[in-house]
């Protein structure tokens, strides 16, 4: 807790900056010389005792507003900037004194105050790369200075005393350049207008290259190797409890591997939030020390953590380390030895299995590590595509695997097809609990297919697995349902069901249940999403639909603000 009020008057003090930022924006605007804002621009600051006006204070409002918003990513590179703006701003003040300068220069010492007290929390450094190419930037901004002042002293060469005004020369090219005062060029013409305008363009625009290169924080490049990949498979197959685990091989995950105890865990990065793929893969006794490593990880790099689609049983432990969590949903639960198509619940699943033996569909298993049969993976990849361009959205991801027919492992490929031995469907099976478990993870048939093919090769799947002794079966997630179920009607909750009630034209996530709960699953496991540090935020929304959804976003939101029960809703 003490480190949450920490941050958050960090996270004050920087809003302050980025306030400061805006105001001087708004000072540089052309606006303050229009008398129907003439009364504005003296109430926040006077004409006469501005000492940065014009061009420059825009130019100074942007790196302020910069470096604000690199201090909220706690990079150490904008912190060392700011103090030293801080600093010439106190002194500025004392200098230039004006109305506001006493009031100013308390905030400013308070904030300098803060960030120094702070140091140690912007640690997020740049890379040795990225000094080298911001020197690069800033000598040819020097360079622009020294050959506007030669060019000076060549423009007035022959004329005496012309060794004593180097000085000089050098002067007036820093109030062109930095300052932007084109009153140094007496009796302008177009063309040295141009040339005023040009140069200090050029130069401003290599000072801005310089900081964007610097305050690029380095990012953690996981480079994933065969090696790791097989670290991940046996742990997966180990420790992989969650039915999400095995998600961890697919090729958009990168890895955190624990260095106390044997344990990993997927992830994707999503501006400063590290969203992680499920459960940490390792062992309940081994929880405590995984995840102390994971958040000194993350703290070190300050990025904030996200897992997704969590069980119940490491819930707990994220309770004892101040994770905040959400119920995310539930998974439709199959005890194979209680399951069969008795009674109504199951009445729709049954008539539609009927109907799919009465049209002769027969379900085989298909087992590329034994044998390759080329035709069935050209018919699995037809269907695959066939399917995809039929969505009225691309595909989740992340959160849902892929075929793999290139790297099968433990996976289960199960199709359907017709007496003329064409195929019309397949289902993936993912493994967990030691494959005692399977999860339903791809679901797909052709456009044309007859009624019942996926529920017969699910069913027809699962009294197989259940002969082999699996115990589990497991339909997958049904995404934000039941979400408000002992929780109270906070802002989380609320966000959740809108989503629920209103994106169905989108994913469908009331389609999605019924879909599971047609085939009266024996019960229903909880799933949960938990963040680190609390509260649940924005931010943490964001990520959560951006790494699912990297390409597409802009579809969800055009979907949200059209979408009138929202609108009803606010009234």
């Amino acid at each position: 807790m003490r480190a949450y009020y920490k941050r958050t008057l960090q996270n004050i003090a920087i809003l302050f900056l980025m306030f400061v930022g805006v105001k001087n924006f708004v000072i540089s605007l052309p606006l303050k010389h229009s008398p129907y804002f003439e009364g504005f621009y003296q109430r926040i600051d006077t004409t006469d005792t501005m000492f940065l006006q014009g061009r420059l204070a825009f130019i100074l409002s942007l790196v302020m507003i910069l470096l604000a918003f690199n201090l909220y990513k706690r990079v150490r590179s904008a912190w060392i900037a700011e103090i030293i703006v801080l600093v010439i701003s106190i002194i500025l003040q004392a200098i230039y004194f004006h109305a506001f300068a006493a009031h100013m220069i308390i905030l400013e010492t308070l904030i300098l105050t803060i960030l120094i007290a702070s140091v140690n929390d912007f640690s997020r450094k740049t890379h040795s790369h990225s000094f080298k190419k911001a020197l690069m930037y800033v000598g040819f901004s020097f360079l622009l200075l020294i050959l506007n002042a030669a060019l000076g002293l060549y423009i007035i060469r022959g004329q005496d005393h012309v060794a004593n005004v180097l000085s000089q020369a050098l002067l007036e090219s820093v109030k062109l350049m930095v300052f932007m005062d084109e009153s140094v060029i007496a009796d302008r013409n177009t063309v040295e207008t141009v040339y005023a305008d040009s140069i200090i363009a050029l130069y401003w625009v290599s000072v801005f290259a310089a900081l964007l290169v610097i305050l690029k924080p380095v990012t953690y490049d996981y480079f994933k190797n065969k090696a790791d990949l097989e670290k991940v498979h046996a742990l997966v197959l180990k420790y992989g409890q969650n039915p999400m685990s095995y998600l961890a091989m697919e090729n958009d995950k990168s890895y955190f591997f624990s260095v106390g105890v044997e344990g990993v865990c997927s992830y994707t990065i999503v501006g400063d939030v590290m969203v992680i793929c499920g459960d940490p893969i390792c062992a309940l006794e081994n929880g405590f020390v995984f995840l102390s490593e994971l958040l000194t990880f993350s703290r070190t790099r300050h990025y904030d953590l996200v897992l997704l689609n969590i069980t119940e049983m490491f819930l707990n432990l994220y309770k004892a380390n101040q994770f905040g969590y959400l119920k995310y949903g539930e998974d439709a639960c199959f005890k194979l030895a209680d399951y069969n198509l008795k009674g109504g619940a199951a009445a729709k699943v049954r008539a539609a299995i009927n109907h799919a033996n009465k049209a002769g569909i027969q379900v085989h298993e298909y087992k590329p590590k034994m044998k390759i049969d080329l035709k069935i993976e050209k018919e699995i990849t037809e269907i695959s595509n066939e399917w995809l361009r039929n969505k009225a959205m691309p595909e989740m991801q992340f959160m849902l695997g892929g075929i793999n027919l290139d790297a099968p492992r433990e996976r289960r490929y199960f199709y359907a097809v017709d007496d003329h031995e064409i195929m019309l469907g397949f289902v993936v099976f993912l493994p967990y609990l030691g494959g005692k478990a399977y999860l339903a993870d791809v679901t797909r048939r052709r456009n044309n297919a007859p009624q019942g093919v996926l529920e017969k090769i699910i069913f027809d799947a699962s009294m197989i697995m259940k002969d082999e002794g699996v115990i589990f079966g497991n339909m997958g997630l049904s995404p934000l349902y039941n979400v408000d179920e002992n929780e109270s009607r906070n802002i989380s909750v609320k966000v959740s069901s809108y989503i629920y009630e209103n994106l169905n034209t989108l994913y469908n996530f009331k389609l999605l249940h019924h879909s599971k709960e047609k085939y009266a699953p024996t019960h229903w496991e909880s799933r949960y999403v938990a963040y680190y540090p609390k509260p649940m935020t924005i931010k943490y929304a964001y990520a959560i639909v951006r790494s699912q959804n990297p390409t597409h976003l802009s579809k969800i939101l055009r979907e949200l603000l059209n979408n009138r029960a929202f609108l009803r809703g606010k009234k």
